[in-house]
């Protein structure tokens, strides 16, 4: 019997298991076998009503088991090994010269102009997952909130009326109740921008450049976040000429979580 020339139906189980890799904003690579990544990816209406390649900025998806205790649980761990670190220690000494000056809290340092917030911008999410399930940064953004808290200690020792403010689109309510039961409170856009001003301590450890330059506008004394050396704006370039800047030693528990950031503060000239 003569052999036929059919073409042979590809192995649906094959198919099935075909693995796809996508690149997360952290630059790992993550395998899978789910063939509706790109459903996740939900894009963005432009100004001329066509569609940005930039996905939607969804709040986080968080395990459906993650209750708010556990959160807190898992964040007071994050927090004591930050606290604990170089990073942190060079930041905080930073901070104190500026603010105590030569002598005292009672003397302090001229320079340090007396600060009425902390604004946070681009925290990302602490408990869920971003991308419709594809980028895990719930790690950075813990430690990153926990650094942001330790700021907001030791800013209020100088600045006691001085109030901490987080925006971002991904924050769920799980991230809503964590920040509140920690004294930060989570505005909607564009609210975090506008409480931004000459008065602000500027916690942009995760911001995007777009949104750097509208922020540096506001012509904030204290930033803590970047490099923003390298970026090219005459904004940027500006906020830096009246600047110097400390580099926080590297985080070994996370690298990523404060990769090259520096605190920028008012010239000492």
């Amino acid at each position: 019997m003569p052999h036929t020339r059919r073409p042979r139906k590809p192995d649906s189980k094959l198919q099935q298991q075909k693995r796809l890799q996508v690149t997360d904003a952290d630059g790992w690579t993550h395998v899978t076998t789910n063939k509706n990544v790109r459903r996740a990816l939900r894009p963005n209406q432009s100004a001329d009503g066509g569609q940005s390649t930039t996905p939607a900025l969804l709040p986080a998806e968080a395990p459906s088991q993650l209750t708010l205790d556990d959160l807190q649980t898992q964040f007071n761990g994050y927090r004591e090994r930050w606290e604990g670190s170089e990073t942190w220690r060079v930041m905080a000494d930073t901070l104190r010269r500026r603010f105590e000056g030569s002598s005292s809290i009672s003397d302090p340092d001229p320079r340090a102009t007396p600060l009425e917030n902390i604004v946070c911008i681009g925290l990302g999410s602490p408990s869920g997952f971003l991308r419709g399930g594809w980028v895990d940064r719930r790690s950075v953004s813990l430690y990153q909130l926990a650094a942001l808290v330790g700021v907001t200690g030791l800013m209020k020792k100088y600045c006691p009326s001085i109030i901490a403010y987080a925006q971002d689109p991904v924050f769920n309510q799980l991230d809503r109740s964590l920040l509140n039961s920690l004294g930060i409170t989570v505005l909607d856009h564009p609210e975090g921008f506008e409480k931004a001003s000459n008065r602000s301590f500027l916690y942009c450890p995760g911001a995007e450049r777009t949104h750097l330059e509208q922020l540096l506008a506001s012509d904030p004394p204290l930033l803590f976040g970047g490099p923003l050396e390298g970026i090219e704006s005459e904004v940027v370039d500006r906020y830096l000429g009246t600047r110097e800047s400390v580099r926080v030693p590297t985080f070994e528990t996370n690298e990523h979580a404060f990769w090259n950031m520096r605190l920028y503060l008012l010239k000492t000239d």
